[in-house]
């Protein structure tokens, strides 16, 4: 099997469900610390005051979970993404 018939079986499948779940009426203080520490920049505020959570580009490194903790967050697990390939390629290597 050459290279790019290998890399032709490279499959990236990004999560559709969110790992990150924020307590309801966050203060402006908990918004902001969530801001300031996701190196990602995941948390940004909306005009009506809530905050959206961009969770497909985590870099899953935790900094939300450790230092906000279950103040903030309701929830936080590993996503399930990352690299999902042809299994029957492994057969010839």
């Amino acid at each position: 099997m050459s290279v790019n018939e290998s890399l032709a079986h490279n499959c990236y499948h990004p999560a559709t469900e969110p790992h990150i779940q924020l307590r309801e009426n966050l203060s402006d203080e908990q918004i902001l610390l969530l801001q300031k520490i996701c190196p990602a920049g995941l948390f940004t505020p909306d005009s009506a005051g809530r905050v959206n959570v961009h969770f497909q580009g985590c870099l899953e490194c935790g900094c939300c979970r450790l230092l906000a903790g279950s103040d903030a967050l309701a929830g936080w697990h590993y996503c399930m993404t990352g690299y999902i390939g042809d299994r029957s390629d492994r057969e010839h290597r």
